[in-house]
């Protein structure tokens, strides 16, 4: 059996809980081939490998969203090659409409010699018009050049990318909506083959997230952008045979946006447990350990001025940063600043990428303070090796610390509010100044990851789910 993984911004490039996640599965199920499609945003001569690829992994190609820069701008436009009643659903389709036929779609558009291809079409009468009807319609009072490149630069990576030439497989598995999902929708459409998603976070509300802070785009186009995010998760939570999320939450938020309940399944991440059964090691006072790649979503700055506070009642407190620094040097540089203003370079260790089990054993707590998340792997890897964690309130860690109603073996940690130093900072004294606590959450993470967090059931259920629908 042959399984195609579509990724985006994430395996094997970019490390990360996503990655980490497809390079478990891969390495794994060593009885079934897979292929990897993984989208990147463009290309980069520095793009490499961040994992040993295993044997079973038999084809990796990389797309890019602006892979359109390499087809000629000087074609000239071509009118798409369809009827009037196709020609509604496409108009339909640019208009984000939910109800849009997708398959007749998608037939459309991934089909050059209908279509052209994206610069073709953009050139066309047909997109012309159909973007002049829009404008008209909901945008007069805005400036039309503005409307016209904004929606140029929509469409061009879309229509590109729907193009692209995907492997072939007998499963074709998205770990994302948007244009990993999209992909998926359209592997479905070309290759009719079942078409199997998994969410760690909701892809379209961390779109909106980012959008709504971004400067790159105000105004009403905040909105249309946001829109179109939402409108492709639609597509591929319709078109998917089974749309899988890692916990509750997050289910009944893919119900909200579209999915049908028969065939939602909720499957949370596995850790190996016996490779985090790690024997302490003692030091000299206390240690508090982040495992995280510094960028904006971690929220790396309240935790540096919550270890401010921490550092000020407890002298003898170390912070490890741990993970990679290169992929926003920008924020990178900012974290830098704060520590030194603050004064903590003696007490900030930042590790950069490390084999994180050599820094387990000397954690006394570890501290995550995202502003979201979907299910990280880092807090199961810290409960598996006996460690209390403090975490913020966002996607699915007061279940894995606090436990669900079925689940009676007490706290893990200590949950906080995000973007809120002072918690943080409560929370951490509170568990390195009681030892007898630090040690019962101890146990209890352990004990919660070992009864529902196993590699093993992991891997069983997606066994499962590939067997039957191939």
């Amino acid at each position: 059996m042959e399984v195609c993984i579509i990724s985006e911004g994430s395996y094997p490039y970019i490390p990360g809980g996503v990655a980490s996640w497809i390079h478990q599965l891969v390495t794994e199920m060593k009885e079934i081939n897979f292929k990897i499609l993984s989208i990147m945003p463009s290309e980069d001569e520095t793009l490499k490998y961040r994992y040993d690829v295993p044997e079973n992994v038999i084809e990796i190609k990389t797309v890019y969203l602006n892979g359109y820069h390499n087809i000629s701008p000087k074609k000239r436009k071509r009118e798409p090659h369809i009827n009037k009643d196709k020609l509604k659903e496409l108009e339909e389709f640019l208009r984000f409409n939910k109800d849009v036929n997708w398959e007749t779609v998608i037939g459309i558009m991934a089909n050059r010699k209908k279509m052209g291809d994206c610069v073709e079409f953009l050139k066309s009468q047909t997109f012309w018009n159909i973007l002049l009807n829009l404008y008209q319609e909901k945008y007069r009072h805005e400036d039309f050049n503005r409307f016209f490149w904004t929606m140029r630069s929509m469409f061009l990576p879309m229509i590109n990318i729907i193009q692209t030439e995907i492997p072939k497989a007998d499963i074709y598995h998205s770990v994302s909506t948007g244009y990993a999902g999209l992909l998926g929708v359209v592997s479905k459409v070309k290759y009719k083959k079942p078409f199997i998603l998994t969410e760690h976070g909701i892809y379209a509300r961390e779109r909106e997230e980012e959008i709504i802070k971004s400067k790159w785009v105000q105004g009403i186009y905040k909105s249309i952008w946001i829109n179109f995010f939402y409108f492709i998760s639609t597509g591929a939570y319709k078109a998917a045979d089974r749309v899988i999320s890692l916990f509750e939450r997050n289910r009944n938020i893919q119900l909200e946006l579209g999915s049908e309940k028969h065939k939602t399944i909720v499957i949370p991440n596995g850790v190996d447990i016996k490779r985090y059964k790690v024997k302490k090691e003692k030091h000299e006072g206390f240690n508090i350990g982040a495992i995280l790649r510094i960028v904006p979503i971690k929220d790396v700055k309240t935790l540096i001025r919550a270890f401010k506070i921490v550092n000020l009642k407890i002298p003898n407190s170390k912070l490890y940063l741990i993970g990679p620094y290169d992929e926003d040097k920008e924020y990178y540089n900012e974290c830098l600043n704060l520590i030194k203003t603050l004064k903590l370079n003696k007490n900030v260790i930042i590790t950069g990428r490390v084999d994180i089990k050599n820094y387990l054993p000397k954690m006394d707590v570890l501290v995550l303070t995202s502003i979201s998340e979907g299910q990280p792997l880092v807090i199961l890897e810290g409960m598996a090796s006996g460690i209390p964690i403090v975490a913020t309130d966002v996607g699915s860690c007061r279940e894995l610390i606090e436990g669900t109603k079925k689940d009676d073996i007490g706290l893990a940690g200590i949950v906080t509010k995000p973007v809120s130093p002072n918690e943080t900072a409560d929370a951490v004294i509170r568990i390195l100044k009681n030892e007898k606590l630090r040690q019962q959450m101890s146990l209890n993470g352990r004990k919660r990851v070992e009864r529902y967090y196993t590699k093993e059931k992991l891997i069983s259920r997606y066994s499962e789910i590939y067997y039957e629908l191939r």
